[in-house]
């Protein structure tokens, strides 16, 4: 169904604007989220269809053939990128296919598509900031390809998403050759101060229907890098679900580290990194009523993919050219894929950015299979880094990674300490106040940039994936050049002065010197 030549939004209803289509000789008001309601030249009742339910009744018009039911909204778990009949409901507890492989969420496209792109365009812009629960969030305003079948009220959000689209204009100009059209997506600046809302969001939300189908679940755990354990601490507090959370000892920091605690998560610190305590939890949730929320489970990417549909929103439907992500254990890097890859299958867009994926040199498996041609992937034992939330050497969705690059002409890049902190710093100079992670992407920028690669007039979108204020340890020890080995060449330490005016008098007059 199109809107063939009109288009009406009503707003006589606070949740959504319902939408009028016109069609030879009937018109139906529509929003997926209420009922249909034929306007005239009908025979028969309303044709009740929700999100989920399928429609149980059919109307003809005056000498016409009868209107066919319309597709109810689903989605369901399938084997990632296999050709199967193999599937499973969201509501089963389920995180690997039969054979091993990852799981995807698969949407009844037929279904989607019997509306057109502007349909969803102007549906999704109707949402923006509005109040009405869920629709309000970010990730919940995209319900429809979201998880559709889930009742409002058993919904977890912290109205996440909607975040800052910065013009990084000066930082453009003055670092990058004269670069004017970046642009920074700031998804750190969120409920827990990380992109991981967006994710979390869907996942407690789903165990919370799951529960509430008297599923055996008892909680939901996870191992995290810091970001993670945040995000499921916070949501499963909201939602009264215990969390459990497994971090490597000493590889995190305390502002990440008192999240959870603040949260009221159990939180088991280990003597291992990421990728051991990934192994544990994976353990344990095979043989515990816990719900294992890390990005092995896809439903997580369903609410990440939102952002990628954020930024067309944002740039009022226009495709950028580049989009820069931090990847770690690379889930991120797919769901951007995924969310672009919907617009364009559903007519919102025609056609998808070229992706990008960052790394940090002591954590950069991924980098390394680029650079062999994508011959056989192999981890790495993953190294002390500043972003830490992907310093991870063995990454669960490798394959979904690999996959999202290749459909997308993507690149892969790496930055060392140095030149993250460096460019961290750079950045915070022109306004901004990133994470290192922010750090690495715009290494991967600079290098592209100088190679040519990408264009000083190319629309690029780096992904920020936490806020800076997580990682302020991290910037103390820059700015005081405390960091051994590393010249911290914008370093800006806090200048001694006596109280008196003489002296401070001298100092602002050389600053003032040095500025003018």
């Amino acid at each position: 169904m199109t809107y063939q030549q009109h288009l009406t939004l009503q707003h006589h209803h606070p949740l959504v604007h319902p939408l009028l289509f016109h069609t030879s000789n009937m018109a139906y008001t529509y929003s997926p989220t209420t009922t249909f309601f034929p306007k005239h030249h009908l025979r028969s009742t309303t044709i009740n269809c929700t999100s989920s339910p399928p429609p149980t009744t059919v109307t003809t018009t005056n000498n016409r053939q009868p209107i066919p039911p319309l597709l109810p909204f689903s989605a369901k778990y399938v084997p990632f990128n296999s050709l199967t009949d193999e599937s499973y409901s969201l509501d089963e507890i389920i995180y690997r296919s039969s054979s091993g492989g990852l799981l995807d969420v698969q949407h009844d496209m037929n279904a989607l598509k019997q509306f057109d792109g502007k349909y969803w365009r102007t549906l999704f812009d109707s949402r923006v900031g509005r109040a009405t629960w869920p629709y309000g969030s970010g990730v919940w305003s995209k319900k429809e390809w979201v998880l559709p079948e889930i009742d409002n009220d058993d919904i977890i959000s912290c109205f996440e998403g909607n975040s800052n689209l910065f013009w990084a204009e000066r930082y453009g100009k003055e670092n990058l050759s004269g670069m004017n059209d970046l642009w920074v997506k700031h998804c750190g600046i969120s409920h827990t101060g990380s992109f991981k809302d967006l994710g979390m969001t869907v996942l407690v939300s789903q165990v919370n229907r799951l529960r509430k189908m008297n599923k055996p679940l008892v909680g939901v755990g996870c191992a995290s890098t810091g970001d993670t354990s945040a995000a499921l601490s916070a949501y499963c507090a909201a939602a009264g679900i215990p969390s459990i959370v497994f971090l490597p000892a000493n590889k995190i920091s305390m502002a990440q580290l008192v999240q959870p605690i603040a949260n009221g998560a159990f939180v088991l610190s280990m003597d291992t990194d990421f990728d051991g305590c990934m192994k544990l939890i994976r353990e344990i949730t095979s043989e515990l009523p816990i719900y294992l929320a890390n990005s092995l489970n896809s439903l997580r990417l369903e609410g990440q993919k939102t952002a990628a549909i954020e930024i067309l929103q944002q740039f009022n439907w226009e495709v950028p050219d580049w989009v820069i992500i931090p990847g770690g254990n690379l889930g991120n890097i797919y769901a951007f894929y995924k969310g672009f890859k919907m617009c364009e299958e559903l007519g919102l867009v025609d056609r998808i950015p070229r992706l990008v994926c960052a790394q940090a040199a002591n954590a950069n498996p991924l980098y390394l299979n680029y650079k062999s041609g994508w011959k056989n992937f192999t981890p790495v034992k993953a190294t002390t880094t500043f972003a830490s939330a992907i310093q991870i050497g063995d990454p669960v969705s490798i394959d979904r990674a690999v996959y999202a690059l290749k459909n997308s002409d993507g690149i892969v890049e790496e930055a060392t300490e140095e030149e993250l902190m460096d460019e961290m710093a750079a950045a915070d100079a022109t306004g901004m106040f990133v994470c290192p992670h922010t750090g690495v992407a715009l290494v991967a920028l600079r290098k592209l940039r100088e190679r040519g690669v990408i264009g000083r007039s190319d629309r690029t979108v780096v992904v920020s994936t936490a806020h800076g204020l997580k990682f302020s340890q991290a910037k103390i020890d820059y700015h005081s050049k405390a960091i051994e080995g590393m010249g911290c060449k914008f370093a800006n330490p806090p200048v001694e002065v006596k109280a008196e005016y003489g002296a401070v008098m001298d100092v602002l007059t050389k600053y003032l010197t040095k500025v003018s």
